[in-house]
């Protein structure tokens, strides 16, 4: 099949809720303990919203009055017991994930991981789910200070053979094809809303389905029938 398809982790690959959830609660409590935050509750949905985020941009439009030392340490609180819990066995994948990328890869193609997380998020769940052969390269926001997605995606997308693909749930995902001129598989069963994807050219629902729309979409330029 050939080419090269871009993925997202969060919310495309990695189901970030089972460690996202509890750890960014526990931080929160930390943060009204020492007096910066009002107690309150959030929705799992809420949470979500924030995931695909750098944790700069998440915290200057969740909670911009906070000080930047306090943010950072709550977001390296949060990280922390992101790493317990997936030390801990608790990360879990969409199902069906791994055997996709796996398919996608015998039939070819060229994988890339393609995050807005941190090196040592993408270093140690790599190692953690055993995916770290099925990437020709990975790339995270913390290798590019201060670019979006999509500016990343310029920077490197010359390094992989063509046609290339994006995957991902999130609008920063949507934006990458756009600006890249490139097709997008929507992910519905993630974090982002309808909106977010509002120009997909296919929209799946589950992480198996990807391979086939990767098969249908490859070869097509962007907004091509």
């Amino acid at each position: 099949m050939g080419g090269t398809v871009f993925f997202d982790y969060d919310g495309t690959l990695h189901d970030s809720m089972h460690l996202y959830g509890p750890a960014f609660r526990r931080a929160y409590a930390a943060l009204v303990t020492d007096g910066w935050a009002a107690p309150r509750t959030f929705s799992d949905e809420e949470i979500a919203s924030w995931l695909g985020y750098s944790p700069a941009a998440m915290w200057a439009s969740f909670m911009p009055e906070l000080p930047e030392a306090i943010w950072q340490r709550a977001s390296a609180a949060i990280g922390e017991e992101m790493r317990r819990l997936l030390a801990a066995g608790a990360g879990r994948l969409y199902p069906g994930a791994k055997a996709m990328l796996e398919s996608l890869r015998e039939e070819g193609c060229t994988l890339v991981f393609l995050s807005n997380c941190s090196g040592s998020y993408r270093d140690e769940h790599l190692a953690a789910f055993g995916l770290g052969g099925l990437f020709t390269g990975a790339w995270c926001a913390e290798d590019f200070e201060g670019l979006e997605k999509w500016q990343i995606y310029r920077q490197i997308c010359a390094r992989y053979p063509k046609p290339h693909l994006m995957v991902g749930d999130r609008h920063h995902d949507q934006e990458v094809a756009v600006h890249g001129n490139i097709p997008f598989v929507g992910c519905t069963y993630g974090f982002g809303t309808a909106d977010e994807l509002s120009r997909a050219d296919v929209l799946v629902s589950t992480a198996p389905e990807i391979a086939g729309a990767v098969r249908a979409l490859t070869g097509k330029p962007r907004g091509h029938p």
